[in-house]
């Protein structure tokens, strides 16, 4: 499974996100997950099975990518990520 965390220039927020979501699959034993980083520029050229951003980049998104989203408040709180990844992954391995 491949999960981008997409940020404005695809360097900052979007690398902390990275991060948490690499520690929380990795405490779940979930080693067939990759994490990467991009731009909102960028997106149409990274495939991905969830995309992770915030509210006021998923407004810019293209429509066929909004439902395999999702968007967080925080890419720092790590309860938050999980609350919100654990679904969407559970949903997409059915």
């Amino acid at each position: 499974m491949k999960i981008i965390a997409v940020c404005g220039l695809g360097v900052g927020s979007s690398v902390i996100a990275k991060m948490n979501i690499e520690s929380i699959v990795s405490d779940e034993g979930k080693d067939d997950v990759t994490v990467d980083t991009i731009d909102l520029g960028s997106i149409r050229s990274a495939p991905a099975d969830i995309y992770v951003t915030t509210r006021e980049l998923f407004d810019n998104f293209p429509e066929e990518y909004k439902a395999k989203t999702i968007v967080l408040t925080n890419f720092v709180d790590k309860n938050d990520i999980k609350a919100h990844l654990d679904p969407k992954m559970a949903e997409l391995q059915k």
